[in-house]
């Protein structure tokens, strides 16, 4: 597996798509796969010319996660080391991500698409956590996908290691849409277009306002931040990009 390809990327129009896609390890990704993907976040960080990324896999598999052998010496080490660098990458990223989910997502797969904005999946693809029936436990998992579904759900899916549909992912708050196949690529497009069609940084305040009320639960406190960010940014901005907006 050393040297070879694992996720490609591509930037167009303003957009880039980052694709996993590794067969035969069904979409997981080696330590090599993972510096591969953080090289793209590091692409996508530093070319302001791209506004949003679209994330997907290939049609059998979104993203399984990541694959080690511990028997290799030295493989723990570069594969952590991959690890740290492409989750400080991704947590430097403020652009806009779509996850395009056209294959089966499972394991970390679960928490990629947790991380991004909106998520699109294909009818007949399924998801899960199947950590605990493989001998693990998914709380890595569950940093990033605890806060999106409710507890009996979230035990359910974590506790008994099943698979579940995309209506069902749907239903738990995990993606946006699920499409027939026919529909999917126009679907994705459509909100591709959302980031495209509207001003930059009304996308990056909405974002960030979301972050900072989504993590404060005192509702004065909440009240206090969105009209110090209404008076300091957001009408300075609305009148720069000529937005109308009726207050």
């Amino acid at each position: 597996m050393e040297g070879k390809k694992q996720v490609y990327s591509k930037v167009e129009n303003d957009v880039m798509t980052i694709t996993i896609d590794n067969p035969e390890t069904k979409n997981g990704l080696t330590w090599e796969g993972i510096g591969q993907l953080a090289d793209c976040f590091e692409i996508l960080i530093r070319d302001e010319t791209i506004r949003v990324a679209v994330i997907t896999g290939n049609d059998k598999y979104f993203y399984t996660g990541g694959r080690v052998d511990p028997t290799v010496p030295g493989e723990k080490e570069k594969y952590a080391d991959a690890i740290a660098r492409y989750s400080s990458l991704a947590s430097k990223n403020t652009k806009p991500l779509i996850a395009a989910i056209s294959g089966d997502c499972l394991k970390a797969g679960m928490g990629m698409i947790a991380s991004c904005d909106f998520a699109i999946a294909r009818e007949g693809v399924k998801f899960g956590f199947p950590e605990i029936r493989m001998g693990g436990v998914p709380m890595m998992v569950m940093v990033e996908t605890i806060d999106c579904m409710p507890k009996k759900r979230a035990l359910e899916a974590y506790l008994t290691g099943w698979d579940f549909s995309a209506e069902d992912a749907y239903m738990m708050g995990l993606v946006n849409r699920v499409v027939p196949k026919e529909q999917f690529g126009e679907t994705v497009e459509k909100f591709v277009r959302v980031f495209l069609d509207t001003p930059s940084p009304l996308i990056e305040m909405t974002r960030r306002a979301y972050e900072t009320l989504a993590e404060t639960p005192d509702p004065k406190e909440r009240e206090k931040f969105a009209m110090e960010m209404l008076r300091s940014e957001v009408l300075t901005t609305m009148a720069k990009t000529e937005t109308e907006y009726n207050v």
